[in-house]
């Protein structure tokens, strides 16, 4: 094990940056031949994985591999995950009879899922894991050594878990919305879309056919944040786009 700058200081706190301290480890992965990197936030709850090949995992990604790990040795039927995740999630997990529990994006409402009995992982879409086993919070150190563990019950490399990973496309959209406005943007848009499956747990969230779109307001910002999941990166843009589009008409 290398350990690199692992005492956190005032003055690399302010100076943190989660994806340059990343590439960085990646790099230290390649040259050193290492099966595996982690880049761990200086509050210790937000992790970055490095497969063996070098290669920096989105957080996307980091949730889905940390799914297929975790599946066969769950201790519970559930796991919770925010209402913006793909749902490629779903599919990895119903093979093995576990549900997905949708919670808001917020953290709060991820650690009472997470506490919740027959819950057993739950993770947030900026690198923050729980192990409701362990700690009903984030843990960047603890989550780090599980994927050793489980990496090595399944005797694989986590690069392998990754190539066989499904292609994700997530487009992303902001609109800038008054404060004052935001509940009637959002209960104009279900009003919209009535005729399509709605999901409530955070925003409005809209199945299609191909994949969904969410609405969901800032909560600190007078914002409102538009994700589209679709079958290819242009669809997922171009839903994304459109729900753009109406909100931007109901603004006027």
């Amino acid at each position: 094990m290398l350990a690199v700058n692992p005492y956190a200081s005032t003055r690399g706190i302010l100076g943190y940056e989660p994806r340059r301290h990343a590439e960085q480890v990646a790099g230290l992965v390649r040259t050193s031949g290492a099966a595996i990197g982690a880049a761990i936030d200086p509050d210790g709850e937000h992790l970055t994985l490095i497969d063996d090949e070098g290669h920096v995992l989105s957080h996307t990604e980091a949730v889905l591999a940390l799914l297929v790990l975790v599946s066969d040795h769950l201790l519970g039927d559930r796991v919770a995950l925010p209402v913006a995740v793909t749902d490629h999630a779903e599919k990895l997990l119903a093979p093995h009879g576990i549900r997905v529990q949708y919670t808001k994006t917020a953290t709060p409402a991820l650690m009472d899922a997470a506490s919740e009995p027959g819950v057993g992982f739950a993770a947030s879409l900026d690198g923050g894991y729980i192990l409701p086993g362990f700690l009903p919070a984030f843990d960047g150190a603890a989550t780090f050594v599980k994927v050793l563990e489980l990496l090595a019950r399944k005797n694989v490399r986590l690069s392998s878990i990754v190539h066989a990973l499904p292609r994700v496309h997530i487009a992303h959209e902001t609109v800038v919305t008054p404060w004052e406005q935001k509940g009637t943007v959002m209960r104009s848009l279900m009003e919209m879309t009535k005729d399509r499956e709605l999901e409530l747990v955070d925003g409005v969230k809209v199945r299609h056919e191909n994949g969904w779109a969410l609405a969901l307001p800032d909560p600190e910002e007078p914002v409102t944040h538009v994700w589209a999941e679709s079958v290819s990166d242009v669809d997922a843009r171009r839903l994304a786009q459109e729900y753009a589009r109406r909100i931007r008409q109901l603004l006027r």
